[in-house]
């Protein structure tokens, strides 16, 4: 196994459905031992068999609190035995692209979305990097595609997950030698968890054939984690979106030839659930809530 021995710390990994458990499903499997972080505990109904080797423990971290974060190299050593952290993959965030229109609550939103997903992977990073060892090391940032392109009203979600490939470039230069830092741009991924609410159109709408799947994200991870595999791979950006982002559409247009594709709006990602309080059994730093 590649990551027989290493660490992989991975964000966002609370949703059973989601990419950042997908990553880490990939990455025991792999060897890794991996220590999840997110805000919320683990959302799954029952055990997930997947993570059920003792090479994954969850600990409940709010990753835009720098105090909470500076937390996960001692989590590493309880855990693991060693605080040393050969991954990091930054895939925590606010999953709703769509602003409010009143202007305060616009205001919060943006401020919501680039704490979380733009700071919190800054902070990840500073926390980690220097227990990383040179050589053998890569930091993974989870961007997206509408990093470069938009619909209407979702300025605080493109501006973070932009702000994302600059932090990108300027890791890999400042990170020479050491770590190598590379961005993966997910397009439509289906994390719902029910893989029947996708119609056949939706499939058909990309050029492979079918809407992605977490483990399309993971499995390029795995690979760019993998100094032996992309030790020459730094400060790149990779899609993952069945094609569609190279895909030429036309709008409407009764002039237009008959056979000219249709525009078609991809369905917005699901709204990440309302984070929920850690119980006693999670495994995190004191946390004071602002009401408390």
């Amino acid at each position: 196994m590649s990551g027989a021995g290493k660490c992989a710390v991975i964000t966002g990994t609370a949703r059973p459905s989601g990419i950042g458990r997908a990553c880490a499903r990939a990455f025991v499997r792999a060897g890794y031992n991996v220590l999840g972080v997110d805000k919320m505990r683990m959302q799954d109904s029952e055990t997930d068999a997947a993570l059920a080797e003792g090479r994954y423990f969850h600990t409940v971290i709010d990753v835009a609190a720098a105090v909470e974060v500076s937390f996960v190299p001692n989590s590493c050593k309880q855990h693991f035995g060693s605080p040393t952290i050969h991954c990091l993959i930054n895939n925590a965030g606010v999953a709703d692209p769509h602003m409010p229109q009143a202007a305060e609550a616009a205001v919060s939103h943006w401020r919501s979305v680039i704490d979380t997903n733009l700071s919190g992977a800054f902070l990840m990073s500073q926390a980690c990097i220097p227990h990383m060892p040179a050589g053998d090391a890569a930091i993974i940032h989870i961007s997206s595609t509408r990093a470069r392109q938009s619909e209407p009203h979702s300025e605080a979600y493109a501006a973070a997950k932009a702000g994302m490939l600059g932090l990108t470039h300027a890791q890999a230069a400042s990170l020479a030698h050491k770590v190598r830092v590379n961005a993966v741009l997910p397009g439509w991924i289906d994390t719902s968890g029910d893989p029947a609410s996708i119609t056949a159109a939706d499939h058909a709408w990309h050029l492979t054939g079918r809407v992605g799947r977490p483990d399309d994200v993971a499995e390029l991870c795995l690979f760019l984690a993998d100094s032996c595999k992309a030790g020459f791979i730094t400060g790149q950006e990779f899609v993952v979106d069945g094609g569609v982002s190279t895909k030429m559409v036309y709008p409407p247009d009764e002039a237009e030839p008959q056979d000219a594709p249709q525009q078609q709006q991809q369905p917005p990602p699901a709204e990440a659930a309302a984070p929920e309080r850690p119980t006693e059994g999670d495994q995190g730093p004191p946390v004071i809530w602002p009401d408390e």
